[in-house]
């Protein structure tokens, strides 16, 4: 598992109270709790290892609504950027919270991946790897470009 740097409790618990307000709301919800997040550049994805309950979920999120909105949000320390990416299904009420980290130096080649093919993909995947569920980010500048907090 690679290191996810210091400040990755904070992401997480971020991942949880954007949920929460989520769910306030009455949308179902995921705050996925990822148990490690690979680059995969020649790709230009992101893959992220969720628990098999968390994978279900998401899964039968990413099935039953159409994802029609992404917002991520951006911080960094130590050398590892890190993301809250934010999926939402308006008509369905349903949001998906993904807290990723990745060193710097895999951010920058991610980018020029996600630039050249015109998109990011946040591939959520079980550790049996039977199956996976995509979010697209069409506008790899929102999360690359995201103002840093």
């Amino acid at each position: 598992m690679r290191d996810p740097g210091a400040r990755w409790d904070d992401v997480v618990s971020d991942a949880e109270s954007t949920a929460d307000a989520y769910e306030e709301r009455g949308w179902n919800v995921l705050a996925a709790h990822p148990g490690d997040v690979n680059p995969v550049v020649d790709a230009a994805r992101i893959d992220v290892l969720l628990p098999g309950s968390e994978f279900e979920t998401a899964l039968s999120a990413v099935e039953d609504a159409a994802i029609d909105g992404v917002d991520v949000y951006a911080g960094g320390a130590g050398g590892v950027a890190y993301r809250l990416v934010v999926a939402t299904g308006e008509a369905a009420q349903v949001a998906l919270c993904v807290p990723t980290y990745l060193r710097n130096d895999d951010l920058s080649s991610l980018r020029a991946a996600a630039e050249a093919s015109g998109a990011l993909t946040v591939r959520l995947r079980p550790l049996d790897d039977r199956d996976h569920a995509e979010i697209a980010i069409d506008d790899p500048a929102v999360f690359f470009d995201a103002p840093e907090s």
